[in-house]
């Protein structure tokens, strides 16, 4: 799969408790490809992984890699520098057309309870002898930010969330806790009253809910009247089916 990075920040700015998310977008009049396989590391009990980057631009990019743990905590993301992993080569440079192996080493290779997740940063190092080459030409330094997951020791049942709503300052707050040990992806979510699919609210954002975690969803209410009770309509991740989800008739399941 093929990547198509956000522009750079210039350079990664001071860690925090909320460092900013990459985004992925489209670079156009450009040439900034990069193909990146897997987007999406998942690493098995025994803790390695391969990662290939392949450069499709005609010079040499310079990168650096950077890990960082992944943690949700009052329903937002929060990253900070983590140890946890070894990273080979933590820095290169690749030549145009060229192809790198990334191997990653987990430092904590036991049975853990619960997923671990961390985001690898690729960051591609401004080059100033590019611009000095070619007078009037512009280039952009990328961030490439891939999802890293670390397999809990043991599978569960189908995963579920519990979900809840609340009403609160005039808007109808969807919170969806995930009290499994892998983390969940929601494509979208809809709130409606009584069976109209997607009906009147609906969010189209990508969402993460990482294990042990939770992440809300603020719609203004604009109830027609009437008892009928709000239903959640969920498109996950590689399911074609939405699923439907009743107030107090919300699964209690845990896994």
């Amino acid at each position: 799969m093929t990547l198509w990075g956000s522009l750079s920040w210039g350079r990664l700015r001071p860690w925090g408790r909320c460092w900013p998310a990459l985004l992925v977008g489209v670079c156009t009049g450009v040439q900034c490809a990069v193909t990146i396989s897997p987007v999406i590391v998942h690493i098995p009990s025994q803790g390695r992984a391969i990662i290939t980057v392949r450069n499709d631009r005609a010079h040499e990019v310079m990168y650096q890699l950077t890990l960082l743990r992944w943690f949700q905590q009052d329903g937002a993301d929060h990253f900070e520098p983590t140890q946890d992993f070894i990273a080979s080569p933590p820095h290169f440079a690749l030549a145009a057309h060229a192809t790198q192996v990334i191997r990653l080493g987990f430092r904590r290779p036991e049975r853990l309870p619960v997923e671990q997740s961390y985001r690898l940063v690729l960051a591609e190092v401004p080059q100033v002898r590019d611009a000095e080459r070619e007078p009037g030409r512009v280039d952009f330094s990328m961030q490439y930010a891939m999802p890293v997951f670390v397999a809990p020791a043991q599978r569960e049942n189908k995963p579920v969330l519990i979900w809840r709503l609340r009403q609160e300052d005039g808007a109808v707050v969807l919170r969806a806790d995930n009290p499994c040990a892998r983390h969940q992806v929601l494509n979208q979510v809809g709130l409606t009253e009584g069976t109209s699919p997607w009906g009147q609210h609906l969010s189209q954002r990508r969402v993460t809910v990482l294990a042990h975690a939770w992440r809300e969803w603020r719609f203004p209410e604009a109830r027609s009247g009437g008892d009928l009770p709000w239903q959640i309509w969920v498109l996950k991740d590689g399911q074609e089916v939405r699923e439907l989800v009743q107030q107090g008739q919300l699964p209690s399941h845990a896994c």
